[in-house]
């Protein structure tokens, strides 16, 4: 099947495009279409879960040694030191979070985002994933790793959204692993990416931008700009821009996201929107 066509069939951002009829989905509708909620999860309650998922796994190795990235001076000769990449310390991490997501579907809805959100990392495979709880309703996992050249995004990940009380999850399977914490702190070109979202085709592009800074606490951090972007212009388009602003260990510090796309579903043609930003409160978790 060309990609075009794949696209057409991309998916969408909610569970109403799924394979009823649309006399049983209009039936729906009228059941579900007042009842929409958007829950937010109390920081508690993250915690909470944390410590259940914590109980049991086991920790997995969070360091790899790079030593081509540094040197010193020993009897008069430089050699390599090796210094370590490492991952983010395990534990619940708040945001001050403003945003919202919606769809044009059945007079539309709209799910705000409450004022404070987590991630939680936890340590899995090869490193740690990440966790993004927005509300009940809409969550994001991911996973990070070391690797020689720094910290990488794994290939794999998870999009979970809620409507009119009917859920849809979306697997992200990439052709490969990206670097978005280079060691050397350099920058990197645009790397594109073969990917599948929940089982259409899907094409980010990833690319390491400048170094900069950003305070925390009152505390000055380093953080490696990164930007994952979509641009599809066919029919049925889709145009996403996400930036992180990620710390030596791979833990965003600060994130902004906006996204449009028009879906072909059952009952017709549906534009979904998102739009968030989010700010670190503390580089210490709760735990």
């Amino acid at each position: 099947m060309a990609a075009d066509g794949l696209r057409r069939k991309r998916r969408t951002k909610w569970v109403l495009a799924g394979g009823l009829t649309l006399l049983v989905g209009l039936v729906a509708l009228r059941l579900f279409v007042f009842n929409d909620t958007a829950r937010a999860v109390p920081i508690d309650v993250a915690v909470e879960r944390y410590r259940d998922q914590l109980s049991s796994t086991t920790a997995a190795a969070t360091t790899v040694p790079d030593t081509a990235v540094a040197t010193s001076v020993v009897a008069g000769s430089t050699v390599p030191v090796v210094r370590p990449a490492t991952l983010p310390a395990p534990g619940v991490y708040r945001y001050v979070t403003t945003g919202q997501e919606s769809i044009d579907a059945v007079g539309g809805a709209t799910h705000r985002y409450p004022a404070e959100t987590t991630i939680t990392v936890t340590s899995a495979g090869c490193g740690v994933d990440l966790a993004w709880h927005a509300l009940v309703e809409r969550s994001e996992n991911w996973a990070l790793c070391v690797a020689p050249a720094g910290v990488e995004l794994q290939p794999t990940g998870r999009s979970y959204h809620q409507f009119f009380g009917q859920s849809r999850t979306e697997d992200l399977a990439c052709d490969r692993a990206v670097l978005v914490v280079p060691l050397d702190g350099q920058s990197r070109e645009a790397e594109p990416l073969v990917c599948t979202l929940g089982g259409s085709d899907f094409r980010p592009v990833w690319e390491v931008l400048e170094a900069g800074t950003r305070t925390v606490e009152g505390e000055v951090v380093a953080v490696q700009h990164v930007r994952m972007t979509v641009t599809d212009d066919d029919k049925y388009w889709e145009h996403i821009t996400y930036d992180w602003y990620l710390d030596e260990h791979g833990l965003p510090v600060a994130i902004t996201l906006t996204e449009e796309s028009l879906s072909d579903t059952a009952y017709g043609d549906v534009t979904y929107t998102e739009q968030y930003t989010m700010e670190l409160v503390s580089l210490t978790p709760l735990q």
